[in-house]
């Protein structure tokens, strides 16, 4: 890989993960607030409900340090390297554990009738997306272990 390419896909990862830490730091708590002055009667899962989002962001960052790693690891070795292989499985297992965190979320809203349809409708493609990431970590990975020499 060539380390004009590499430097600037890690630029746009990073980017990636200081507008998310943004969003995380300043909208998020807006939106939560916002969200509690329009229903009131949904008060109480203000709190809940921030923590899980705050929950979901901790595998996304890990994902998102772990891209940059094998990035590094293809720029000074192979893409053959066992470390790709570590980094693309720890990927998909930070997909399955947003995903989980979402439908936690999804049950535990319903059951409270807490669940607003535009947050019902962000979450299922936040789902999807990250079912998407998932399944293309897990194919990568499996067509490298087949194309390992």
């Amino acid at each position: 890989m060539q380390k004009i390419n590499a430097t600037f896909l890690s630029l746009v990862i990073g980017s990636l993960g200081c507008i998310v830490l943004f969003l995380c730091i300043t909208v998020l708590p807006a939106v939560a607030r916002e969200t509690v002055n329009a229903n009131p009667e949904v008060a109480y899962l203000h709190y809940p409900i921030l923590l899980g989002m705050y929950a979901t962001a901790v595998p996304f960052f890990y994902a998102l340090v772990e891209t940059i790693l094998m990035i590094r690891t293809i720029e000074r070795k192979s893409i053959f390297s066992t470390r790709i292989i570590q980094g693309l499985n720890h990927i998909k297992y930070c997909a399955f554990v947003i995903i989980a965190l979402y439908i936690c979320g999804f049950f535990i809203l319903d059951y409270a009738n807490a669940l607003p349809p535009i947050v019902a409708v962000m979450g299922v493609i936040i789902v999807i997306v990250t079912t998407l990431v998932a399944a293309s970590s897990a194919f990568i990975k499996q067509q490298l272990r087949i194309a390992a020499p």
